[in-house]
């Protein structure tokens, strides 16, 4: 069996001295959806901001690829090949797609930036009609779909999203979740914060239920989905 591409083992964590998750340990498979999933406020962005360094870590070892990446920062942990998608204010506005796409790959070689960029419109050809157009008037599922192509400009090995749905409409969130898994089948491996507990976990591999920062269910994802006790408890499925 292949080895997890993240473990966190026994993380104490939260910000500054407000501690949200206990005692966290979780394996992230390589190549899968792994769906993190509960009620409000329950510590699931926490624990995807924890695996970015964006909290603070009390006690407990977090490895990337084998790699104690407990105390590195998140510019640091992005070059190791984790990439994350915030919520909100995840594109600029002002920008046209080409220009978001070109800012994220300043970088690179002028010709691998190109065959990014094609990559890109292979996996969104939305995008490509857009092209010209200024990121801050796209819908919101759009504007996920172009985070998401920022982000494999940089040819991530990890993506980390949080809440992609959040705030849209039924049709535009199936589309956003249809995105996350055209990005897996592009070979990158995905950690997923989802409010819309159901769709997420049917693209999901494995479902991890966390639950007052703690976690209460770590499996597979449709196992998850069949536990009608946690979904009517916690999840709000009945």
């Amino acid at each position: 069996m292949e080895e997890p591409i993240i473990v966190v083992d026994k993380v104490n964590a939260g910000y500054e001295k407000l501690q949200t998750l206990f005692d966290v340990s979780l394996e992230i498979p390589r190549g899968k959806i792994t769906v993190i999933v509960g009620p409000n406020g329950a510590g699931k962005s926490t624990l995807l901001k924890t695996l970015f360094g964006l909290t603070k870590v009390y006690s407990g070892r977090i490895t990337f690829e084998g790699r104690d990446i407990t105390r590195l920062p998140p510019h640091e942990r992005a070059k190791l090949g984790m990439a994350f998608i915030f919520q909100l204010n995840n594109v600029f506005a002002e920008l046209t797609v080409k220009e978001n796409l070109r800012l994220a790959g300043h970088d690179l070689p002028a010709s691998v930036l190109e065959e990014r960029i094609r990559e890109v419109f292979e996996t969104f050809p939305r995008l490509r009609e857009r092209l010209d157009q200024k990121a801050g008037t796209m819908s919101g599922g759009e504007r996920q779909m172009l985070a998401m192509a920022i982000g494999m400009i940089r040819k991530p090995k990890v993506f980390l999203i949080d809440e992609p749905t959040a705030g849209l409409a039924p049709k535009l969130a199936r589309e956003v979740l249809e995105n996350v898994r055209k990005l897996n089948e592009q070979g990158y491996t995905i950690v997923l914060v989802e409010q819309n507990v159901k769709a997420g976990l049917e693209i999901g591999d494995k479902g991890v239920l966390v639950v007052s920062g703690r976690i209460a269910f770590d499996g597979p994802a449709a196992e998850l989905l069949a536990r009608k006790d946690l979904a009517k408890m916690y999840l709000g499925i009945s």
